[in-house]
């Protein structure tokens, strides 16, 4: 009696054969990397390189150095420095804080 109720219980676990997204957490909803792209372009979306790129240089347009950018953002030294290469990217609040606070943001990052 115990068996049939925990293969009851677990009936809801199954994934159907036809499941298209994948498995693992880390892939994003199973979304591939053109649709991913075509759902960004529909909304006048940045490509992330093309994100990362313009942020690297609005950081060096507007900071002598390294220690500069970062003591202006309040992040550690290797994250600037990140940025400064453009291999990752700032949080939402970092973005907003430089949209106030750089007076050539719209110029870099939106050709404005």
């Amino acid at each position: 009696m115990k068996q049939s109720l925990l293969k009851s219980e677990f009936v809801h676990l199954r994934i159907p054969r036809a499941q298209t997204s994948r498995l693992n957490p880390f892939d994003g909803r199973g979304r591939s990397v053109t649709d991913r792209r075509r759902n960004h372009g529909a909304v006048g979306r940045l490509e992330p390189e093309d994100f990362r790129r313009r942020w690297s240089m609005l950081l060096i347009s507007n900071f002598g150095s390294r220690e500069l950018c970062a003591v202006h953002f309040g992040v550690t030294f290797q994250t600037s420095c990140n940025w400064f290469d453009g291999l990752c990217t700032p949080t939402g609040d970092v973005v907003d804080f430089a949209a106030q606070s750089l007076p050539n943001y719209a110029a870099v990052m939106w050709g404005k």
